[in-house]
């Protein structure tokens, strides 16, 4: 039997609902393993950091950063 054209057309709005949800749970994805990306980034660039600068380990935030503004300023 033939589906009558309100039927096609709840069909295909719940197909649309269903493909939003599987777009939303990509992009949640997405995001959460751009986050893992860039934390592994930021240890493996830190790790390497403090290998070669092993005295800039026991400075506090504020002096980091003042740390990098100067030898960037410098550089």
């Amino acid at each position: 039997m033939a589906k009558s054209k309100l039927e096609k057309i709840t069909s295909i709005e719940e197909e649309i609902r269903q493909l939003e949800n599987q777009r939303k749970l990509l992009l949640q994805e997405q995001k959460e393993q751009e986050r893992k990306d860039r934390t592994k980034r930021l240890c493996r660039r830190m790790g390497l950091f403090e290998s070669l600068l092993p005295d800039t380990m026991s400075l506090t935030d504020v002096q980091f950063q003042t740390f990098l503004e100067k030898t960037i300023a410098t550089g």
